[in-house]
């Protein structure tokens, strides 16, 4: 019922169609499909992780997708949710995502072939990734220090001659399984 209500909010700026993966352990990983909106090249959406679930990161530290190292799965390790949305060829993309209430959220997107379906925890390789969460380092008797940060997540992409599959995902940290997100793609020409 909760995804429904997200793709039918989603459909007022995106047309989206949800799609589910199994992973290794039988359980389904939903992608929510975004379309940009006729005539615009911004689309935002709302969401909200509970609607996600915990998914197993090794994929993430794989030297042929190298999106987060293991030493910062913490970072991803609540809940996931993912969307994917088409990059035209000679374009610029820019995703973010800015939580609600300063919940601790994530941001990770693979860029993928044009047709590529393949979603975590079952990616073998992307073309590339990158990942937004807040920097920080572990000092002398395990104390952390984080550098200061507004909780906006942010991730670019150029494309030169040919199309991509992008794949967002949205993780809580530290074991986070609930908070609302809004997420905003911006797509231009260049």
């Amino acid at each position: 019922m909760n995804r429904l209500v997200i793709v039918l909010i989603a459909a007022t700026l995106f047309t989206g169609t949800v799609l589910g993966q199994k992973s290794d352990d039988e359980t389904a990983v939903t992608v929510t499909n975004l379309t940009m909106p006729e005539n615009s090249n911004v689309g935002e959406v709302s969401g909200d992780i509970k609607n996600g679930q915990k998914i197993s990161l090794r994929w993430a530290e794989s030297s042929s997708v190298a999106c987060f190292p293991g030493t910062r799965f913490e970072m991803f390790n609540g809940n996931n949710v993912f969307y994917r949305v088409a990059m035209p060829a000679a374009s610029t993309m820019k995703v973010t995502v800015t939580p609600d209430n300063g919940a601790a959220i994530n941001l990770y997107a693979l860029r993928q072939g044009a047709n590529s379906t393949d979603a975590p925890p079952n990616i073998a390789r992307a073309i590339s990734c990158e990942a937004s969460y807040p920097i920080y380092a572990n000092m002398g008797g395990g104390r952390t220090v984080k550098n200061k940060d507004d909780g906006v997540r942010t991730v670019e992409y150029i494309s030169v001659n040919s199309p991509y599959s992008i794949l967002i995902g949205i993780g809580g940290a530290k074991g986070l399984t609930e908070g609302g997100f809004k997420l905003k793609i911006e797509i231009s020409p260049r």
